[in-house]
């Protein structure tokens, strides 16, 4: 009985520990969750949508599976003339042009020196038998091969050859990470030129009611049913959405200024066609939470600059040991042109020589704790990136949810809005109702379709956000 107690025990503290190690492991899982993937029919603006597009997958860049082709054009001419990306790739032929230099160290170097000296002595020189010396002139003729050559005994210049890879390698993927910014930042810009261009499209249309409102109010006035007051009210009312047009007009403009730098264009050349919304947006594929650290170019960057920190550390702590150098040379040496390549001409040399420091004035260990301190900060700048990292998707999930659920019930604002105001004007034409509720009624309506309009391109902008913070498909963004 009592070894069974014991093994029950046993098996239970058993449990509750792989229970407790599951849950501490447990780094699948996000707080939030994306949006409701089923359809829905969206009042946005004078538009009714309900067609949806293929969700985002790895088969294809990201940004087609939202269907304008005018994102599609924007996002080619960014791969091919951002400026960033120019930089980009500048600093990435820098790396890889230091990674070569680090491997020359690998190989030994060999130098043809050819050379002539001729040199006057001075009659005054020491004589160290006595008497008076004449001048005399000595030409020197040389045509040596030299080699030299360091052992790499202790693995210091392959540390360092590995460090510079390592590199590269983060030059490469900053690069990505950059090629991802700059698509995101595209189609960012793009969306809220949808956006705009919705809302101008609204706010000409309401123009247009507004002066169809104000024809009828004159009318009326001039007829002498009603105050001069309902047709100031309709002037007002025209005057205030001409203002939102023309404030609107001007934010595309500079919009469009911003996707001119962007893509690598003249500003004073560069237009954007006007655009209409078409489509739902694609639903974005899900990835774990533990799969950032492969997906992300920034993450994936901060890894290797860890990597090559801690090579440059155990290279800079191998300073310590003494190196080894190999020379030689041979080749020929004469006075005289005439007999310089002769067999008695020929002359050669080699050795090796060591080297081991003894006193520096404490550099080397300065050294050594500077590189430690580098490979301190390397952790730091990873650690912060990744829980940066979960806060964006965190974010985009959040800002997702809650503003498609804003947007669904927006939809019912912008339905009881427009039937409020059909019905008040058609009670106005009766002359059941003053003017004033004409305008209220058409104010709530411009201020949900409006709302409507917003929230759809948030929902599109949020998107782009979440496609960023989970570096979707950012392996292939330049195939």
């Amino acid at each position: 009985m009592k070894y069974s107690r014991t093994i029950i025990k046993s098996v239970l503290i058993l449990f509750g520990v792989l229970s407790a190690h599951g849950q501490e492991m447990d780094t699948s899982k996000w707080r939030w969750r994306d949006t409701s993937k089923e359809t829905v029919v969206l009042y946005i603006g004078n538009d009714t949508i309900s067609q949806n597009v293929w969700p985002i997958t790895q088969d294809k860049q990201w940004w087609k599976s939202f269907g304008y082709p005018a994102l599609d054009t924007l996002e080619s001419k960014a791969l091919e003339q951002n400026l960033d990306l120019k930089i980009a790739l500048a600093k990435l032929n820098q790396a890889k042009a230091n990674k070569h230099i680090a491997m020359s160290t690998m190989f030994p170097t060999i130098r043809v020196e050819p050379s002539f000296t001729r040199q006057e002595f001075s009659a005054n020189r020491p004589n160290p038998f006595g008497g008076q010396l004449g001048p005399a002139t000595l030409s020197t003729y040389q045509a040596p091969v030299t080699a030299s050559y360091e052992l790499d005994v202790f693995g210091k210049n392959f540390n360092n050859l590995e460090a510079n890879n390592l590199l590269y390698k983060a030059t490469e993927e900053n690069r990505k990470q950059i090629v991802l910014e700059v698509t995101t930042e595209v189609a960012s810009n793009y969306f809220l030129m949808v956006r705009l261009d919705a809302e101008i499209d609204l706010l000409k249309h309401t123009e247009k009611t507004r002066l169809d409102n104000l024809e009828i109010a004159s009318t009326r006035y001039n007829a002498g049913l009603v105050s001069q007051i309902d047709e100031l009210r309709a002037k007002t009312e025209l005057a205030s959405v001409q203002v939102q047009l023309k404030n609107t007009q001007r934010l595309r403009s500079e919009i469009e200024l911003i996707l001119a730098t962007l893509v690598g264009e003249d500003a004073s050349t560069f237009e954007v066609p006007h655009a209409n919304i078409q489509y739902l947006p694609p639903n974005v594929e899900f990835l774990r939470k533990d799969s950032l650290v492969v997906t992300r170019p920034d993450l994936r960057a901060s890894k290797l600059m860890i990597e090559s920190a801690e090579k440059m550390l155990v290279n800079q702590k191998k300073q310590l040991l003494p190196s080894f150098q190999l020379s030689g040379a041979y080749g020929y040496l004469s006075g005289a042109s005439d007999n310089l390549i002769e067999r008695d001409s020929r002359t050669w040399f080699a050795g090796v020589t060591a080297s081991l420091p003894v006193f520096e004035g404490g550099k080397k260990r300065a050294e050594i704790k500077l590189r430690k301190s580098e490979l301190d900060e390397e952790h730091r700048n990873y650690e912060q990136n990744l829980l940066q990292s979960y806060k964006q998707v965190e974010n985009a999930f959040s800002n997702l949810h809650w503003i498609r659920e804003q947007l669904l019930a927006q939809q019912e604002f912008v339905v009881a809005a427009r039937d409020a105001a059909l019905l008040t004007n058609e009670r106005y034409r009766k002359g059941l109702v003053n003017y004033i509720d004409v305008v209220d009624a058409e104010r709530q309506v411009l201020e949900a379709e409006r709302l409507s309009v917003q929230l759809f391109g948030q929902e599109l902008t949020e998107r782009v956000n979440l496609i960023r913070s989970m570096a979707l498909d950012s392996g292939r963004l330049e195939n």
